[in-house]
């Protein structure tokens, strides 16, 4: 099985949680799409080395959905390459769980293709709950194994225990904003439970 970071919307922090996990650990990194100028896999790079890099499926200019970058540009997605041989790996996903990808396959279908289990990726702002809870019944919805959450962005407790409480899932770690990204991830243990999927 696989750890797909997934998020609760686009700048969740899936970048900042995939590049702490492959820093602290000996894996793979699968970005699936890049669209827009951003290179999240040379993020992830940047501050874990010793990461083999898995090329995109797909490398979009659009700042868009894949769906839409992908029609802008004339490509047609094939869904069927959405598949890997690669086991206890981490991949990435683009945007949140029902960004489309092509017709009748979204994001939340890559995750169940690549055999996955899914760690939910949400940024501290006003509106989260709302918004993980939504990610969290549409997983369990599909029956794909939840990990838990990461929040990226300091959270008050109080928040902390409403999201565990109706989620019924963990948070598991609180990866505070920082401008030292590489201190940060040196001194934040990946918790046990993420590592399960590697061992």
């Amino acid at each position: 099985m696989n750890l797909f970071v997934t998020g609760t919307d686009t700048d969740a922090g899936k970048t900042t949680v995939s590049a702490w996990i492959c820093s602290n650990i000996k894996t793979k990194y699968w970005k699936l799409i890049q669209t827009g100028n951003d290179s999240d896999a040379s993020t992830v790079k940047k501050f874990a080395p010793n990461t083999e890099i898995i090329s995109e499926l797909y490398r979009l200019k659009a700042p868009l959905s894949a769906y839409d970058a992908a029609k802008i540009e004339n490509i047609s997605i094939d869904t069927k390459k959405f598949q890997t041989d690669h086991d206890r790996i981490v991949i990435e996903g683009a945007g949140g769980l029902f960004v489309p990808i092509a017709d009748h396959f979204l994001m939340i279908d890559a995750i169940q293709r690549t055999n996955s289990a899914a760690l939910l990726v949400t940024r501290s702002k006003l509106g989260m709950i709302n918004h993980v809870l939504l990610s969290v019944s549409a997983l369990k919805n599909r029956n794909i194994p939840m990990i838990g959450i990461v929040v990226c962005g300091k959270i008050e407790e109080n928040i902390k225990r409403t999201i565990e409480h109706f989620s019924q899932e963990s948070i598991l770690a609180v990866l505070p904003e920082s401008e030292n990204l590489a201190q940060l991830f040196a001194n934040t243990p990946v918790p046990s439970k993420i590592l399960e999927v590697f061992a």
